[in-house]
């Protein structure tokens, strides 16, 4: 996996690989955020509740039939899924996409208008957003799988995404990307963003994309390797038109995406792999993190810059 990389270049977060924990049998449902530890040789099934309405469940079909016709995508045409809600107030689900008894992707939808939901981020591939497999090997490296914890999801944007994790009379929290599984480098919640957290949700919907709206445009590219040269680190980025990334693309240049996180905390590279742009207007950028992963290009704006 690669590795986020901290402020002031720092590239060894010094915490964790990830070990399995076997998904709920594939459906369309929400679970509880609490569960307690258990031996990693039997790790427990979260308990199963309804989705929030049937609508969702028409939403998330619509999607994933949608991404189905995608290049690289054609698994998921015979695919079953789990939803999972993203912590209290945020109006939002994790789904978890299975085929063949894998995971194989993951959706990341948000509530907009009565009876809509908007498409926030998405992914194809073995290390979805919020896996609990990525979860489990993260507390068994935390050494932390032993003792009783409550996790809880919180999703504050794209690239903003933690596993929470309380331990029992422990004097510290400890926070876990939800893509990566790496720990981060802060144990409060000074560093997160302001105004989103539970006690202050973010309920807003990320994007115009819900699911009467269809891939128009696409293109993909062969993706740098971000450590290579760095860019990123020597100096600062300029803003990159929409227009100006798909002619990098088409020309085969390997562009780099760099987010900095958490008041400045974490920066995370992201090499560019491709683009998507949806009829709702809605362009998103797809990334090699682990696997492949699409991104809103306006909420990536604000978070950090394009590297040619």
């Amino acid at each position: 996996m690669k590795k986020l990389t901290f402020a002031l270049v720092s590239l060894l977060l010094g915490t964790s690989l990830l070990a399995a924990w076997p998904l709920e049998s594939p459906s369309a449902h929400a679970v509880e955020e609490t569960k307690p530890s258990a031996p990693p040789s039997a790790p427990p099934k979260e308990p199963a509740a309804d989705i929030a309405a049937p609508t969702l469940q028409a939403a998330v079909e619509r999607f994933m039939k949608q991404l189905a016709l995608q290049p690289g995508f054609e698994p998921w045409q015979q695919a079953t899924w789990t939803s999972y809600p993203l912590g209290p107030g945020m109006h939002g689900w994790v789904i978890i996409v299975s085929a063949g008894g894998s995971e194989a992707g993951y959706l990341v939808i948000h509530a907009g208008e009565p009876d809509t939901y908007k498409l926030t981020e998405y992914g194809k591939g073995s290390y979805p957003l919020f896996s609990l497999q990525t979860l489990h090997r993260s507390l068994v490296q935390l050494e932390l799988i032993e003792y009783p914890h409550q996790t809880e999801r919180l999703y504050f944007g794209p690239l903003q995404a933690l596993w929470k994790i309380t331990v029992q009379n422990a004097d510290r929290i400890w926070y876990i990307d939800a893509k990566t599984g790496e720990e981060m480098p802060f144990t409060g919640d000074a560093k997160l963003p302001k105004n989103k957290t539970p006690s202050a949700p973010n309920v807003q919907a990320f994007t115009n994309t819900d699911a009467k709206h269809t891939i128009k445009e696409s293109g993909q590219a062969e993706p740098a390797e971000p450590y290579a040269r760095l860019p990123w680190v020597q100096k600062s980025g300029k803003p990159l038109p929409f227009d100006d990334l798909k002619q990098l693309i088409a020309q085969g240049s390997k562009p780099v995406y760099a987010a900095q996180l958490y008041e400045g905390s974490v920066t995370v590279p992201l090499p560019v792999a491709g683009f998507q742009v949806w009829s709702s207007g809605d362009r998103f950028v797809q990334f090699r993190q682990d696997d492949d992963r699409f991104l809103p290009y306006e909420a990536l704006q604000r978070l950090g810059s394009f590297y040619p």
